[in-house]
């Protein structure tokens, strides 16, 4: 499915926040196709920054469907200088092409099996969306009981909760509560794609987890669980 297809699915949670006539309020929704990043930009901004403040820091998985318009309608960008990120299993590049409120955006570009093992975005949300290639990305939980990731070599439980493949065009979504931790794995023609990301609260930091067992992005039962360990913001500690 193409990014514009997926904009005749509007979700329900967000009826209610149509355009009326004479509200006077701007229309949340892509009312246009866009070429340019910088105006693309802009005015997502402006559609989604309203619901912020009307209450979508109480309601994320609202604002995060709402972002998800905005996400499919996304132009084509340009990236000035991309970033290695040192020690993963295979070239993984990242660059931050927008930052601020209500949400920031950071491109990543992934080599052909490159993966980024299990982390999270404590306090934060958003959505995975990918432009070129393919994606296997799988979504869980933490086991209640389980240490957080500000403890390194402390020992957490992770529960699968989504597994998708995700080609040009498609997404998947997290908010600070569900799927928030999530592993990526490239295909055999790698992956070029961005993560749009709100920050309700916290400050952004993470850290990976390390499994005892591998786990496989490409296969998986929900509900299964994993034991491991907090390693940190070093990639390469988390792999086995």
């Amino acid at each position: 499915m193409k990014r514009r297809t997926l904009l005749h699915a509007v979700p329900l949670a967000l009826s209610g926040c149509m355009k009326t006539p004479g509200s006077g309020s701007p229309n949340p929704f892509p009312a246009r196709t866009y070429d340019d990043f910088n105006a693309w930009l802009n005015d997502a901004r402006a559609a989604t920054l309203p619901l912020l403040e009307r209450g979508g820091a109480r309601d994320p998985t609202r604002f995060v469907q709402l972002l998800a318009l905005w996400a499919v309608a996304m132009p084509r960008f340009a990236v000035r200088e991309w970033q290695e990120v040192r020690g993963a299993n295979a070239k993984l590049e990242s660059a931050s092409l927008a930052s601020g409120k209500p949400f920031s955006i950071s491109a990543f570009r992934m080599a052909p099996g490159c993966i980024q093992p299990v982390h999270g975005h404590p306090g934060g949300g958003g959505l995975t969306l990918v432009h070129e290639g393919s994606l296997g990305i799988k979504h869980f939980d933490l086991v209640p009981g389980s240490t957080d990731y500000t403890t390194p070599g402390g020992a957490a439980e992770i529960a699968e909760s989504t597994l998708a493949a995700v080609y040009s065009g498609r997404f998947t979504t997290f908010t600070p509560s569900v799927g928030n931790l999530h592993q990526l794995e490239a295909g055999s023609d790698g992956a070029l794609g961005v993560d749009i990301l709100v920050q309700w609260s916290g400050t952004g930091a993470f850290s990976y987890f390390k499994p005892a067992e591998p786990i496989s992005t490409a296969q998986g039962v929900i509900g299964d669980r994993h034991l491991g360990v907090w390693v940190g913001m070093d990639i390469a500690k988390a792999y086995r």
